[in-house]
Order: C-alpha cells, then structure tokens, then sequence
C-alpha cells in the first residue's frame, strides 16, 4: 500500500514512476517466540510497534490464536511514526503514543525520562533489525522480548526487472524508503550492473536508510527532512528543481 501511495503522488507532481519490488514479507523461519509471548501477554507492560509490517503480521498472530486488540488493552502501546499509527488504528489499537522522530531514536526519546527498571517490554518486528533500541532500553534496566513476526527477502522476480531496467537507462534517480530496500537491492543486483546502479543519484527517507545506502555504494543525493513518503516527495520537488 506504501509503493502504491507514494507512485501515485510522484505522478500527481509530474514524475513517471517504475516500481521495483526489493522487498517481499513472509513468515519467519521459527514463530515459538511469537507463540510464547502471546501466551504471556500478561507480563508485559509496554508494546513497542515499529512498523506498520509488524503491525499487521503481530495481529495476525493474535488473531490466529483467536485472541484480538481486547488481549492488549493493559498495555502501553508506542508506535514510531505516523504510518505505523495510522496501520495499528485500522487492526483497532486505541490510544497509542506515537514517536516524534520515525525511527529508534524516538522511542528513545520519549522513554529519556521514564524509569522502565524491571519493566517488560515486547517489540514485535522483522527478523532482522537494528539493535540500538532494545539495547538502549535494556541499559535503562527494562527486559526487552524481540519477536520477530515477519523477514524480508528479495523477490527473485526484481533480478531480471533490475537488469531490464538498468541496462536500457530507464531509470533516472532512485528512491529508498528503508534500509533493507538499499541493502537489497545492492546485495541481489547482477554484477555487471553494479556500476550503473551506483552512479544514479539516490533519494532516501531517512538517515537510517541513508546510511545503509551509503554504506552499500549508492550515491545519495539526497534525504527526506520528514521521514515520510511525503517528504521524500518534497525533497526530491526541491532537489530537481535547483538551479
């Protein structure tokens, strides 16, 4: 829903965009700690949802157990970002506390004044990710269950798009929107293209994702102010329309 949103506002401004799925969800190779923490939901105090693909498959899990949002109501509920708030809105979450900065660090933020010593917090998430939050929050004395709930793997089916695509130049700059699409689509591009996908200016939609690219050769040109699908579209108005 993310990619079909934000094509359809680059073609309201102008732009022809070229999807490129670098992402595919699916179940994690192992659901026991899902399983288990669902059994003791009474143990935890906070639910920390990072993504709205954590959002969704969390629920899911729930509501394979025949359990639903009512199993969750004594937790403290954050969501990073707006997109993520608005996905736990519609699987029916109430009252969520929603992070300023869309990324780890503002969940940070907003626990800087909290004392969370001997609290039992559950963070639902894609099986890799970073580690900067729940090691943050551990060292404030919290015990932190990760779950993964959902991986991404690169969809086999992008390898010959991507080829197709850069060897014909059909593409003039391209658009992250999350670390693991920039490490993907680097890790699974033929190498023989290499070179042509890293000389194609790069916009990304965050520093996190920013990072990432730059740490896999792309050349970022530039990043979103807000760590949204609309201000990468702002940012990319700005970017090409400069002298």
């Amino acid at each position: 829903m993310q990619a079909a949103d934000f094509m359809a506002q680059l073609e309201s401004a102008g732009a022809s965009p070229v999807l490129l799925p670098t992402i595919k969800i699916v179940s994690p190779p192992n659901t026991e700690a899902v399983d288990e923490a669902i059994k003791n939901l009474r143990s935890y105090q906070w639910l920390i949802l990072s993504s709205s693909n954590g959002v969704n498959r969390f629920v899911d899990f729930l509501e394979e157990k025949g359990l639903n949002q009512s199993s969750l109501t004594h937790l403290k509920t954050i969501c990073v970002g707006p997109k993520t708030a608005l996905a736990a809105k519609k699987r029916g979450f109430k009252g969520c506390l929603v992070a300023k900065e869309f990324a780890a660090e503002g969940i940070i933020e907003l626990f800087s004044s909290s004392d969370i010593k001997e609290q039992n917090i559950l963070l639902p998430r894609a099986l890799k990710a970073r580690e900067k939050l729940p090691e943050n929050l551990r060292s404030k004395g919290a015990s932190v269950d990760i779950v993964p709930v959902y991986e991404t793997i690169f969809p086999p089916e992008s390898v010959p798009r991507l080829t197709h695509l850069l060897e014909n130049g059909l593409i003039d700059i391209i658009t992250i929107t999350s670390a693991s699409a920039a490490a993907n689509l680097v890790q699974h591009c033929p190498p023989a293209n290499l070179d042509r996908l890293r000389s194609l200016p790069t916009a990304c939609i965050g520093p996190i994702s920013a990072k990432t690219a730059v740490k896999h050769g792309l050349n970022v040109k530039l990043k979103a102010e807000e760590y949204t699908c609309e201000g990468l579209l702002e940012a990319l108005i700005k970017y090409l329309n400069q002298p």
